[in-house]
């Protein structure tokens, strides 16, 4: 067996240390799943698809919702994704107008 996890031991500079590796991690991930939803807007685009798709946003927050072991409440998650969607639709739209730009100048 692994030693103890011996919590109490941790100085306020350790635990700022594991939230500031944390928070890499996560914009690490976030930008990742940015990066996949400019992909997702090309597949758009050339489908012609809305940037939009409330079905497909409400199916994501209700996953997460229901992934969620906490301590964060579902309120709390939901309006963290919702952000998370938010951005990276703002992002996709915006990708999605350079590309029929970018087309438009092409034709």
């Amino acid at each position: 067996m692994g030693a103890p996890d011996r919590t109490e031991d941790k100085t306020l500079a350790d635990w700022r240390r594991e939230i500031d590796a944390l928070d890499t991690e996560l914009l690490r991930l976030l930008n990742q799943r940015a990066a996949i939803a400019c992909q997702i807007a090309n597949i758009k685009v050339a489908s012609g698809l809305p940037a939009y798709d409330a079905a497909r946003e409400s199916q994501v927050l209700s996953r997460i919702a229901e992934q969620n072991a906490g301590p964060l409440d579902e309120q709390s998650v939901k309006a963290i994704f919702n952000r998370v969607i938010v951005e990276t639709r703002r992002l996709g739209t915006e990708r999605m107008q350079e590309q029929s730009a970018a087309a438009v100048e092409r034709a």
